[in-house]
């Protein structure tokens, strides 16, 4: 044994019975309550002691005055309270709290605040003469001892923000003295004890945050409850009318719950006192009482986030109190009541995502006090009143999605704008966050002085006529994050010596008329995730400290006049997914930097000088979902597995004898094509309804047949399955006799067949190629994947036909399937309509219910429940809930979608508000499946000549 250990042993003997002495020493000179403080002190970790200052010989008259310690006046030393609340104590209480409770006369203990860990002890409920405990802000944890509840005397317990478990003891019922519950931020269970709502003299309960079930119960008469927080609970059921006998309720916030029903009108007819009222996001339902209006002590309401219809009464204005109103996320209709503008303490208004029309009422000018607007996605129309102007304190303002016409007041930034943007708008408005003043008319330079406040986080200034200069000065703004300068008449060259900026992560300056050169300086904008200079006059070599940005992720420098070679640097980015450098000057080779990038996406190159062969490089990028190489002077072998090279003359995706290379090689690839193609069958395939019914054969439990994929190399003119040859097909339909027809198109008719070799049954669709483009149908059905949608199993081109192969699915016409199921299949989890739940009775609007959830399917890529969403949810609920939460729709659809066209992608979310209409819970709001016919044909028919119009451009 060591010097050191033998040492220890020896001392740690020494220093136990050098305290106990000292104890004794100062037992002769301190009454027995000092001793216990002392004793209780040394109960505590060596670091607590530190922290808590109780010390005899500082203080040896009074130990009253020890810190935390009260004392009653007058009396031989007796501890009254002890609050150690904020000293940062820590340990296990249950070793300490026995010293304590030798206090005889003890009424109060707090110990909030600190870090005491472990269950809490039991010893508590028959501690002293205590009436107050505070034990929030620690780390106790397991169940709430129901000794806890044995002392008559307790008024006021808090064991909020700790990790308590279990349930709530019903014993609480005993303490008919409580006065204040604190439960709150813990992880709390099961249903509360309803006796805990009927204590006689409870004022203050909070409950919020937990995992607490069950409904409400009723409220006594004599119910003396000032303020209730159930918030983030799972209570369910509806709200007691029986509410209304808590007379004395100024606050009631039961939020983020699963109330449902109608709020009943009684309720408010007796909390006359009520200031605060949240039941936002719950599943209340039915208009909004008008015994509400009458609570003229109210300041803050919210009741967003449920499904409230009907209108917004005109006697809100008797709320004359109220701050803080929010009802958006509802159903409600009609028009904004003038009178709000007579609450002149309104501070923030929130009517966004409802179905309000009429004008935006001048009366809102009136609100002095108001400094967040926003009443976005409704059907607001009329003229942008001036008086709204009057706002000075108004700092959030927004009321996109509506239908707001004519000009923005000149007054909106209090000065004589003229059409410019004012000189001096940074300067005037220094807490400025966020500026949006897309798609107006507005010209002239782009104010100077707009990041002044360096508070500016948001600049959207596109689809106007500004036509300054780069705005050098945003290099300065530390505080920017996001900037969009496109569609202007923006002129001039970036400055080289621009500002290094690394906050800036988004930044479009597309559609404008800058020319010189891309600075190097942007390589230093290290946050830099999306840069996008398209469509300028730029030119010069593309900067290779642009492979600087690691946290690159989309590229665009098309339409411009840059020349030279791709920088192998950019194969730095990792990041990458996107890069479109097509139609510039490029020359040289493409780099295998480039090309083996293994997050990459969409590679835009056509419409170059690009010389020499293809990399190789692109077999281990496998994410690679769109690939443009043409009209380039690319030599060499092509991989099968890569997309489109038209353009290029000595390539051709079909056979040279056929004279439909030809006619392919005069169409020069055009970077919408692809999304043009697919948005193409998408509309075609919602148009024939086939999407909706194939549902059905989920539940005839058929297998579907293996699918050869289409990547490997062989003739242009034919890739058809293993087993099965051209000559087959001839055969099998005693050369396409009518009597194996079992469908028509518009383009042709469909065979079915059955293979000599394996047997295996199949589906052929002869097309006419001198009637449509069989190469862009044969590629994009190749593209298409839906698990309900037959795949393509292959292809051939003969005698002028090109014959497309498909799985064959037995049982008849999709209407056949349908109707002969009908009497037995309600629906497959995910497709069913409401109204099945309770009735089994299919009609129409059924079907159209589950066609909207196939074009949700189809459009998001998700599973009617898929494993993403959260618990309860479908791809109806969680669409609708990604509307309400986003304000872009676009970021929660299939991220292909998001690498198309403007116009393309305008035209999915013109598919999107289709399935969402489909999807009404009501059926009756639900459109009738000729409407959504028509509409589909309107929309394939305007797809069908922006195409046309866009390929024959380029001719």
């Amino acid at each position: 044994m060591s010097k050191n250990k033998t040492l220890a042993i020896f001392l740690y003997p020494c220093a136990f019975i050098f305290s106990i002495t000292l104890i004794l020493v100062a037992s002769a000179s301190l009454p027995p309550s000092a001793i216990y403080l002392l004793q209780f002190h040394d109960s505590l970790p060596q670091n607590s002691q530190h922290l808590l200052q109780w010390n005899h010989s500082n203080s040896p008259s009074s130990p009253c005055h020890w810190p935390g310690v009260s004392c009653y006046p007058n009396k031989e030393f007796q501890v009254k309270d002890l609050n150690l609340s904020g000293f940062g104590l820590s340990g296990v209480l249950n070793s300490s709290i026995s010293y304590l409770c030798l206090h005889k006369h003890l009424i109060s203990l707090d110990l909030s605040g600190s870090n005491f860990t472990g269950p809490i002890p039991q010893l508590l409920g028959n501690c002293g003469q205590l009436n107050t405990i505070l034990l929030n802000d620690n780390g106790f944890e397991g169940s709430i001892p129901p000794q806890l509840f044995q002392s008559k005397w307790l008024s006021k317990i808090d064991l909020g923000y700790n990790s308590l478990t279990g349930s709530i003891p019903p014993e609480v019922s005993f303490c008919i003295n409580l006065e204040y519950i604190g439960l709150y931020n813990n992880f709390l269970v099961g249903e509360v004890p309803s006796e805990i709502f009927s204590l006689p003299k409870l004022k203050y309960l909070y409950l919020n945050t937990n995992n607490l079930t069950g409904s409400l119960p009723d409220f006594s008469h004599s119910c003396a409850i000032s303020e209730i927080w159930i918030h983030e609970n799972a209570f369910s059921g509806s709200l007691p009318s029986t509410l209304s006998n808590c007379h004395n309720l100024s606050m009631f916030i039961a939020s983020e719950n699963n109330f449902k029903g109608v709020i009943p009108p009684e309720i408010f007819k007796g909390l006359l006192q009520l200031e605060v009222l949240y039941l936002d996001k719950n599943h209340l339902e039915g208009e909004i009482a008008d015994t509400l209006w009458g609570l003229e002590w109210l300041q803050e309401l919210v009741l967003s986030g449920n499904s409230l219809n009907g209108s917004i009464n005109e006697n809100i204005a008797q709320c004359h109190q109220l701050t803080l109103i929010a009802l958006s996320g509802n159903k409600l209709n009609g028009q904004i009541p003038k009178s709000i503008g007579s609450l002149k303490h309104l501070n923030t208004l929130f009517l966004f995502d409802n179905k309000l029309d009429g004008p935006l009422p001048p009366e809102l000018g009136n609100c002095s006090s108001l400094v967040d607007l926003r009443l976005q996605n409704n059907f607001i129309g009329g003229t942008f009143p001036p008086e709204i102007c009057n706002l000075e304190n108004i700092e959030v303002l927004l009321l996109f999605n509506n239908r707001i016409e004519g000009r923005i007041p000149q007054q909106i930034a209090q000065n004589n704008l003229s059409g410019e943007m004012p000189a001096e708008l940074g300067k005037n408005s220094p807490g400025l966050v966020k500026l949006d003043l897309t798609s107006n008319h507005l010209h002239g330079p782009i104010s100077s002085s707009i990041c002044t406040g360096n508070n500016l986080s948001v600049l959207v200034l596109g689809n106007n006529r500004f036509d300054g200069s780069f705005p050098i000065k945003i290099g300065k703004c530390s505080s920017l994050r996001r900037v969009i300068l496109s569609n202007n008449l923006l002129r001039g060259s970036i400055p080289a010596n621009l500002e290094q900026n690394s906050g800036i992560s988004y930044l479009e300056v597309r559609g404008n008329l800058l020319e010189g050169i891309v600075p190097s300086v942007f390589g230093l904008w290290s946050n830099l995730s999306m840069l996008d200079f398209s469509e300028n006059r730029l030119s010069g070599y593309v900067p290779q400290e642009l492979g600087n940005l690691e946290k690159l992720q989309i590229l665009r420098i098309s339409s411009n006049r840059l020349t030279g070679s791709i920088p192998s640097m950019l194969g730095h980015c990792t990041k990458l997914i996107k890069l479109d450098l097509s139609y510039n000057c490029f020359s040289g080779n493409i780099p295998p930097e480039i090309t083996s990038l293994a997050r990459l996406q969409s590679l835009l190159l056509q419409g170059n000088k690009f010389a020499g062969p293809i990399p190789d490089s692109f077999s281990s990028t496998e994410s690679l979902l769109e690939l443009q190489l043409g009209s380039n002077l690319l030599e060499g072998p092509i991989p099968c597995s890569l997309g489109s090279f038209l353009g290029n003359q000595e390539l051709c995706l079909l056979d040279s004898q056929t004279k439909y290379c030809g006619e392919q090689g005069k169409v020069h690839a055009r970077k919408k094509v692809q999304a043009a193609v697919i948005l193409g069958v998408v509309i075609s395939l919602a148009l024939i309804c086939a999407l909706v019914y194939v549902l059905v054969f989920r539940c005839l439990k058929q297998k579907p047949t293996p699918y050869r994929s289409l990547d490997k190399c062989q003739s242009r003119t034919e890739d058809l399955p293993e087993d099965l040859k051209f000559e087959d097909i001839m055969r099998a339909t005693e050369g396409w006799s009518d009597k194996y027809v079992i469908g028509r198109g518009k383009h042709g008719k469909v065979y079915r067949m059955e293979s000599i070799n394996s047997r295996k049954k199949w589906a052929v669709k002869k097309v006419d190629m001198s009637e449509t483009n069989f190469n862009h149908e044969m590629r994009t059905l190749s593209l298409v994947r839906h698990r309900n949608v037959v795949r393509m199993a292959g292809y051939c081109i003969k005698d002028g036909y090109g014959c497309i192969v498909t799985e064959y699915m037995p049982g008849g016409t999709l209407f056949d399937v349908l109707h002969r199921t009908r009497s037995t299949i309600i629906g497959t989890l995910g497709y069913i309509a409401p109204e099945n739940a309770y009735s089994t009775q299919l009609t129409e609007k059924c079907d159209v219910y589950s066609y909207g959830v196939i074009l949700l399917e189809l459009l998001c890529r998700k599973l009617p429940v898929d494993p993403c969403f959260e618990e309860g949810l479908d791809i109806v609920s969680w669409t609708k809930k990604k509307l309400q939460d986003s304000d872009e729709c676009l970021c929660f659809l299939d991220e292909e979608i998001s690498y198309w066209d403007k116009e393309e992608q305008q035209k999915a979310l013109r598919l999107l508000d289709l399935a969402v209409e489909c999807t009404q819970v009501v059926a009756d709001a639900r459109p009738s499946m000729r409407d959504v016919v028509a509409f589909l044909i309107k929309l394939n028919d305007r797809h069908e000549k922006s195409v046309y119009v866009g390929q024959t451009s380029k001719s």
